[in-house]
């Protein structure tokens, strides 16, 4: 029996599609027939070896005519259609879009489909150049580096490596355009030392961080006097975390992103030789990286920078981001030497040093000056949270509104002081903020505090918001702004007749203004004046309408008749929102009725 041809089946093909008799079926004719007659035939070892061999020819005949027939097959339908191109670019969706974390193979299954995919995805090695500590098999991590070829690599590597495993990538560093190695731990100090002996011309991305809940890594050593070789030509991002080094290794000229963030702040006194005991390098550092647009340094400010710096300015023109954090003594020494656009987007996080040495609120001069220079910042948002079992004070003031529905805001400025022991003390800084900051075109106020203070004199800190137009409050602690946007109960300072004696006078919650009286032989009566003259909405969070008000019986008393005094005199309110609030139905019922546009979230509780 002769071994059956893929050319023969192929005949067969072709004859069926030319509408010529069907012979498949003579085919199968042909095989039992000599079936029947191949058996006694194979009575001898020879024989049967000779037939064993021509049978598995007919078998492999038979699998590439099925293969052939599947990718004809698949040729004909709509998806073979498309182009190499774009299949490629929809196997790209496929890849970036998985998650990092899986030891299957993910979107490579694709290649299983068919042949015509499979050499498309081989065929674009960009497709291979994404690796993550993810999977773990060695072979497939050998597999997709062979894949990628030369194709620049993103390489994100997190947790314990073993050095065997960093090893396969060790070769392929010079075209890697991306190194993010995070959650190092001691045990790796072998992986910073490999990185050392190669060289990154293509490296754009390097991140470096040691695992949070271990010690800061000190690399001085480790590294010697650059993380790389050689230079860096093409870094632009550098970020790195809790690790020590000298400030004089990061490469400089063309970085963009600047991030080194350490969990607690180097000691003010540094050991001689420490790796950020040159103040000098910090300066030079700035100095040498005008294009700097992102610019990170948690707890790594040197302690008297302006002593070293020699009173040099720092010129940075392109920085959209500036994030600080340290003592607040620290930051605004670095500040002083910043040259920033007032464009710039601030976070600073100041630590309080409590020390008669240095004020907190030295910072906010500066603050002043920067959003006034050249063209004065025009705030629409401002908010405050005052936290004082966390002795903290959080503000945060944007030049655009909040997204309805949505709270997203992009903030301009983010400031807050921590570890502030004395209360008088956070709320003269609250007041000083106020004071420093242009808040006079402010339409949206923000108010938070679980923690009642009841001698702020919120109509004072305030003076400056005659725009607002929206008031949002929330927690308990908050009252005292709402006893200010009415005159308190039995407060009528106006004279009774000629000669008469005044009322009560200001109780701390409230401004004082003073009007023409002609009837009043004694000069000008002052009258209590409420603050934000422009108010038409107020929206309330998590409060207690039951609590008892100082003057005003309870809240829900204070609240209405803040509606009704508003009202009354020419300038109501249009929205009142209330969630997430402890109030009874019925007064939720009353308010609905004085206000055009009322929200409740009907958590009656």
């Amino acid at each position: 029996m002769s071994a059956l041809t893929d050319a023969h089946f192929q005949n067969v093909i072709v004859s069926r599609n030319t509408q010529e008799p069907p012979v498949l079926s003579d085919v199968f004719s042909r095989l039992e027939c000599e079936l029947s007659e191949f058996q006694p035939a194979i009575q001898t070892s020879k024989a049967r070896a000779a037939a064993l061999a021509t049978a598995d020819q007919d078998i492999d005949a038979a699998k590439r005519l099925v293969l052939f027939m599947l990718a004809r097959r698949n040729m004909l339908v709509p998806i073979s259609i498309l182009p190499a191109e774009v299949l490629a670019r929809i196997f790209h969706f496929t890849a970036f879009s998985e998650e990092p974390y899986s030891d299957s193979l993910g979107w490579a299954y694709v290649t299983h489909v068919c042949r015509r995919w499979r050499q498309i995805a081989l065929d674009d090695s960009t497709l291979w150049t994404h690796l993550s500590t993810y999977p773990r098999n060695k072979k497939w991590i050998s597999e997709r580096l062979s894949r990628a070829r030369n194709a620049p690599l993103v390489i994100k590597l997190e947790g314990s490596i073993s050095k065997d495993t960093f090893s396969l990538f060790v070769p392929h560093i010079s075209h890697t355009r991306v190194l993010y190695l995070r959650d190092l731990s001691f045990l790796d100090s072998e992986i910073v030392r490999e990185i050392k002996t190669q060289k990154a011309p293509a490296l754009e991305r390097l991140e470096l961080s040691v695992a949070i809940s271990a010690s800061p890594m000190s690399i001085r050593h480790l590294v010697g006097h650059s993380f790389f070789k050689r230079p860096l030509p093409k870094l632009q991002s550098f970020r790195i975390s809790e690790i020590l080094f000298p400030w004089s290794l990061v490469p400089r000229g063309r970085l963009t992103k600047l991030q080194v963030t350490l969990k607690e702040e180097v000691s003010t006194v540094t050991p001689k030789g420490s790796p950020h005991g040159d103040l000098n390098q910090l300066t030079d550092l700035l100095v040498n990286c005008p294009a700097l647009e992102i610019l990170t340094l948690e707890n790594c400010l040197p302690s008297t920078v302006s002593e070293l710096s020699g009173g040099q300015t720092i010129q940075l023109p392109r920085l959209l981001r500036l994030c600080l954090r340290g003592s607040s003594s620290r930051i605004t020494n670095v500040l002083k030497m910043l040259k920033l656009s007032s464009s710039t987007r601030l976070r600073l996080n100041c630590m309080s040093e409590n020390t008669t040495t240095h004020n907190d609120h030295l910072i906010l001069p500066i603050l002043s000056a920067h959003f006034n220079d050249p063209t004065p910042v025009k705030f629409r948002y401002f908010k405050i949270f005052l936290d004082h079992v966390g002795h903290e004070i959080r503000m945060f003031a944007s030049t655009s509104l909040p997204i309805p529905h949505t709270h997203v805001i992009q903030v301009n400025l983010g400031l807050s002081f921590r570890r502030i022991a004395e209360v008088n003390n956070r709320v003269d800084i609250l007041r000083r903020a106020c004071d420093a900051l242009s808040l006079s075109s402010v339409e949206f106020l923000a108010v938070h505090s679980f923690t009642p203070i009841e001698f702020i004199n919120w109509s004072q800190i305030f003076r400056h918001c005659t725009e607002v137009t929206t008031v949002q409050v929330s927690g308990r602690g908050m009252i005292g702004v709402l006893q200010a946007l009415t005159p308190p109960k039995l407060a009528n300072t106006m004279a009774r007749g000629k000669g008469g004696k005044r009322k009560r006078g200001d109780d701390g919650r409230g401004a004082r203004a003073q009007v023409p009286d002609n009837d009043n032989k004694h000069g000008p009566a002052p009258v209590h004046v409420p603050i934000f003259p422009k108010l038409t909405s107020l929206l309330l969070l998590t409060l207690d309408f039951t609590d008892a008000v100082s003057g005003s019986g309870v809240l829900y008393d204070l609240v209405l008749s803040t509606v009704q005094w508003r009202k009354a005199n020419k300038t109501p309110l249009t929205t009142l929102c209330i969630n997430n609030c402890v109030i009874r139905e019925e007064q939720a019922k009353a308010l609905k009725k004085v206000v055009r546009d009322f929200q409740w979230d009907r958590d009656k509780r």
